[in-house]
């Protein structure tokens, strides 16, 4: 990195694992190759570094510390931002980085490193909704990134609307995968049993897993051909282990375990929403959400909760189902209502590659990034 002539962009993101928020930039910038440097700079010991790796990505790391109610946590926070900050300067400097690009709004290490005299254009992308932060965090990282940052890149329209009105803030959205490699899934839709459902996301609290099953005993009790995956890591993290065995003690309580089953992260995302039958996302806050545009992408049925960015991302009852958000009622309807009815199946299967196949297309996604970067960068 910088021993060519490319502007040099310093992206950093704090997860300690796979993400979506990682991989949505990582698609995002890869495909700007050509024209800027990328250097990752992610937290040390994150299990995402060898997915970096297998892409052959530069990458730095910086021991962060998020802030969070435990108390060792909160002692060591700030003492942790002001070093993180000089650390992330000395980076950008040592590689003539002309942007240092945060990838999510509540990591102030860019702001500190601002602060400390990095001389960088600062970008922030806010990936969470705010609103689902206390009010006092969320409008104080607000205040500090429109002070800092040159640009709010915002992933929807819902986490664009948190933010006062200000020239600052942007919607640009994340990419469709890169490629499609099975057969499209309106071929493979026939009406057979079981009705396989699958929810694809990590064991977090709020990500709505604990709803799903509650709605799925419902829908069970009526339909006893429908079958529920979970498929999801835990990040390494005891609460998200926690939550995601409170998950299988229910399902063995309940005498589900036949019919419920659990599988770790999945790499092949294309396959595992392709061998569903029916995708569900039931998250309680989402500010765009990349497993539901995937499952739109190729084409499998999808029911969402209406918690932020989902809405964008389809039309109700065209393209997908959109039930109210932590509304049990309303989810084990959509799931009776769309496993019986094959030919619906079908109609969004269709409609949902090309709904989001036109709005999520190049020029509304990684084009507008690389627009963004090229006027930061060469802003004459």
């Amino acid at each position: 990195m910088g021993t060519d002539h490319k502007p040099a962009i310093v992206i950093v993101d704090n997860s300690v694992a796979i993400t979506g928020a990682l991989k949505a930039i990582v698609n995002s910038t890869s495909k700007l190759t050509s024209e800027f440097n990328f250097l990752y700079v992610l937290p040390e010991n994150s299990k995402a570094l060898p997915f970096l790796q297998s892409l052959q990505l530069n990458y730095k790391t910086i021991p962060f510390i998020e802030i969070s109610k435990d108390p060792v946590n909160l002692v060591k926070y700030f003492p942790f931002l002001i070093l993180n900050g000089i650390r992330l300067r000395k980076i950008a400097r040592q590689h003539k980085a002309k942007v240092i690009h945060m990838n999510d709004f509540y990591n102030l290490t860019g702001i500190m490193a601002k602060i400390l005299g990095a001389n960088v254009v600062l970008i922030t992308h806010v990936r969470f909704l705010p609103q689902k932060f206390m009010p006092a965090l969320a409008n104080t990282w607000a205040k500090l990134n429109l002070q800092f940052a040159t640009k709010i890149i915002c992933v929807s329209n819902a986490v664009k609307t948190f933010f006062p009105k200000s020239d600052k803030t942007l919607v640009i959205y994340d990419p469709l995968p890169e490629r499609e490699v099975l057969p499209s899934k309106e071929r493979l839709i026939q009406q057979t049993s079981p009705v396989r459902l699958l929810y694809l996301s990590n064991f977090i609290k709020g990500k709505g897993q604990d709803y799903a099953l509650e709605a799925f005993k419902k829908a069970y009790e009526k339909d006893k051909s429908l079958h529920l995956t979970f498929a999801g890591g835990d990040m390494g993290l005891e609460k998200n282990r926690v939550f995601k065995n409170g998950l299988i003690e229910e399902v063995t309580k309940e005498n589900l375990k036949n019919v419920v089953k659990f599988r770790e992260f999945v790499e092949d995302v294309e396959g595992a929403i392709k061998e569903a039958d029916i995708v569900l996302n039931f998250s309680e806050s989402e500010s765009f959400s990349l497993t539901c545009l995937d499952a739109l992408f190729f084409g499998t049925p999808l029911i969402a909760t209406d918690c932020g960015g989902p809405a964008e991302l389809f039309e109700n009852d065209k393209s997908g189902l959109l039930v109210p958000n932590k509304n049990v009622e309303a989810m084990t309807s959509a799931i009776l209502q769309l496993a019986k009815d094959r030919e619906k199946q079908l109609a969004f299967a269709k409609e949902s590659r090309r709904y989001v196949r036109e709005k999520f297309n190049a020029k509304n996604t990684y084009l507008n990034l690389g627009k963004l970067y090229r006027e930061i960068v060469s802003p004459n």
